[in-house]
């Protein structure tokens, strides 16, 4: 079966990965309790919360950022 599905898969072209991509995440986004976090993945979070709450006047609101990069 995982052979017949990767050959499926694979016949897809590029658009239509990036909408099944974009619907295998939000599948796993809809639970995130789920999805287990990687230690070092929390450090690097526990760290930039820290960072955040000791130095906010450096900080960028999500919308500034967001009209920049997107």
């Amino acid at each position: 079966m995982e052979d017949t599905l990767i050959k499926e898969l694979s016949r897809l072209n590029k658009n239509e990965k990036i909408i099944l991509v974009e619907a295998l995440w939000d599948s796993i986004a809809s639970d995130p309790d789920q999805v287990d976090v990687p230690a070092h993945h929390q450090t690097i979070i526990e760290k930039r919360l820290q960072t955040l709450k000791e130095d906010k006047a450096n900080g960028k609101p999500w919308s500034e950022i967001r009209k920049k990069y997107l």
